[in-house]
């Protein structure tokens, strides 16, 4: 072997794997900066949470108490964090959907940007990320066995919290002091469906991107 085949590189083993959507999208990173924002916020939540559960409610009643003020500042704090989770995750989904395609090419329906787009469009965004979700679990895996509950129970927690949330806005405004009572339970069954919704949705993101790599990995071999 001369000294030119020597320095050649191995293009075999440096092939990039690219499908539909361009090459394959490598969502370590973002693995990461989700469940640690996720866990971070969840934390916050179920703080604040137990907190209020043990403080006095002489101390709650007062809405200027240092206490008062302090729980309600974590609470705050954990869905800035839980918000800023967002963009995070749509470009997840997005990178997700289109490593897919590529995976699974054939039987693939719903587009990169349709599947970050139906969150935000009212009535659809009821039940068709679900529908999408299941379609990237499937290419994901490469087949229907995976996350059979924690899927279903990701978007069932994720439709309790947008429930409970529009619940929670409509008692804001009442001035019946009997349903701003109802809307301050409400505040705490909305906080325990956050901490579900997100712990499930870690569970969802690390399962689908580790399969990803997984079915990656076997396809350049």
């Amino acid at each position: 072997m001369n000294a030119y085949e020597h320095n050649q590189p191995n293009i075999a083993s440096e092939a990039v794997l690219s499908g539909t959507y361009g090459p394959f999208q490598d969502n370590h990173a973002l693995k990461v900066i989700l469940s640690t924002g996720l866990i971070l916020s969840a934390m916050l939540i179920l703080f604040s949470l137990l907190a209020r559960q043990l403080t006095p409610a002489i101390i709650l009643a007062e809405p200027q108490h240092q206490i008062t003020l302090l729980l309600r500042a974590i609470y705050v704090t954990g869905l800035i964090v839980n918000f800023a989770c967002l963009p995070f995750y749509c470009l997840w989904i997005n990178r997700s959907c289109k490593n897919a395609w590529l995976l699974n090419p054939p039987k693939m329906r719903v587009t990169p940007g349709g599947a970050v787009g139906y969150y935000f469009i009212p009535i659809v965004a009821l039940w068709k990320p679900y529908a999408n979700m299941i379609e990237i679990r499937n290419a994901s895996f490469g087949m229907r066995s995976n996350l059979t509950s924690i899927i279903p129970a990701w978007w069932l927690s994720w439709l309790a919290l947008l429930m409970l949330n529009t619940a929670q806005l409509a008692g804001g405004y009442a001035a019946n002091p009997e349903i701003s009572a109802i809307s301050d339970k409400i505040s705490s069954v909305s906080a325990i469906a956050i901490i579900t919704l997100n712990y499930l949705s870690i569970t969802v993101i690390l399962s689908i991107t580790a399969a990803q790599q997984k079915r990656a990995a076997e396809m350049q071999r």
